[in-house]
């Protein structure tokens, strides 16, 4: 009699194991095929991203995103500990053309990022609301200032970490 009972609950486990398996395998299948047809159809739709109140990407204009900058920071009180600024940037410049011209001279980007962030504190980045935008249009007038021309329109910080 209990040889029976432990067969049952042991049969009970295997179909309850197999519908958990069926369930998760057809919803990992759904997600998969359906999550893209949804994500395109919704992006199609989108002409004009705004990504903040003054900045709106539209036309030609590419976005071009840098990998990410590790930089010492300037210390704050002069002693020896040392602060970085990991930091992500894209740049949204006027069209293509442009686009792969600072790809082919990321280096003259990521010099100009890298001199203007050295030079700054802790709090100089984060000290107020104004500060990032201040950053930023720093960095804006210094990549264009090292290519001779207007050729970043707007930066963006799409990641931004102190230590």
């Amino acid at each position: 009699m209990a040889k029976e009972k432990s067969e049952k609950k042991g049969k009970k486990w295997i179909l309850w194991m197999l519908i958990l398996l069926v369930v998760a395998t057809s919803g990992g299948v759904v997600g998969t095929v359906v999550t893209p047809k949804i994500m395109s159809a919704l992006g199609s739709k989108k002409e004009t991203v705004k990504h903040h109140a003054k900045t709106v990407v539209s036309g030609k204009q590419q976005l071009v995103p840098v990998k990410k900058f590790v930089i010492n920071l300037t210390n704050e009180d002069g002693s020896d500990n040392a602060q970085y600024a990991q930091i992500t940037l894209s740049f949204l410049v006027a069209n293509s053309e442009q686009k792969t011209k600072v790809k082919k001279d990321v280096a003259v980007v990521r010099d100009s990022v890298i001199n203007v962030i050295r030079q700054k504190k802790a709090s100089d980045i984060l000290g107020s609301s104004d500060s990032l935008a201040g950053l930023k249009s720093q960095l804006r007038d210094t990549i264009n200032k090292a290519y001779g021309t207007k050729i970043v329109e707007d930066v963006f910080i799409t990641n931004l970490v102190i230590q």
